[in-house]
């Protein structure tokens, strides 16, 4: 029955797991054991999501344990943050990303747990992008600017999501061009989101018509 529920439900157990992990990484100075149970969460998700495709599976595996090893290093010894929070956990991100897209836009017919899937990438792209804004801040000097002093990742997080939702509060601005060039990259894939997101739902509603 177990084995049921975790094939049927696993896009929503992913997204569930994505909704932590923002709320864990957005939130200042979270204790290292709670970053470490929201990434295991999305990693063991992951698994079960992607256990048919073997290249992003594969690909997903060896990153999530990096990362979930460099968390648990970080308990012992002072790690750079672009190691904890930077270069390994961007790169996880953007292959679940890039997993997620490819199945939320090419299988059929479309189901309901397909908007789940679609949900949970959006929030992961939002990560994505926020891990590479903290990279670019680490390594560019007055990459961004803030009318509430230095920037961390739960500034990074929440910047990521205003940007991706192309709401922009103006509290935050890019400043360097490399920063500047993900916060545009960011905004245009917001859009397309929405572009994506209103097609499939359109497909699951034909789909479901068709059914009847």
């Amino acid at each position: 029955m177990l084995k049921n529920f975790l094939r049927l439900f696993r896009l929503r157990l992913l997204f569930a797991a994505s909704v932590l992990i923002v709320m864990v990484m957005g939130w200042p100075n979270p204790p290292l054991w709670l970053q470490w149970t929201a990434l295991l969460l999305v990693v063991v998700t992951a698994i079960n999501t992607l256990r048919h495709k073997r290249l992003f599976l594969s690909l997903v595996l060896i990153l999530g344990f990096t990362n979930l090893a460099l968390l648990g290093i970080a308990l012992v010894v002072e790690l750079p943050t672009e190691l904890t929070n930077g270069i390994a956990l961007f790169v996880f991100y953007l292959a679940m990303v890039a997993s997620l897209f490819h199945r939320v836009t090419h299988e059929r017919p479309v189901t309901g747990e397909l908007i789940y899937g679609l949900l949970a990438f959006y929030l992961l792209l939002a990560l994505a992008f926020a891990m590479a804004y903290q990279m670019v801040n680490s390594l560019v000097v007055d990459a961004f600017w803030s009318n509430h002093g230095a920037l961390q990742l739960d500034d990074f997080v929440y910047y990521s999501l205003v940007t991706l939702t192309t709401v922009g509060y103006g509290d935050i601005h890019a400043l360097a061009p490399a920063a500047r060039l993900l916060a545009g990259a960011e905004a245009v894939a917001g859009v397309m989101f929405i572009a994506i997101a209103v097609a499939r739902s359109l497909m699951l509603m034909s789909d479901r018509d068709t059914e009847v």
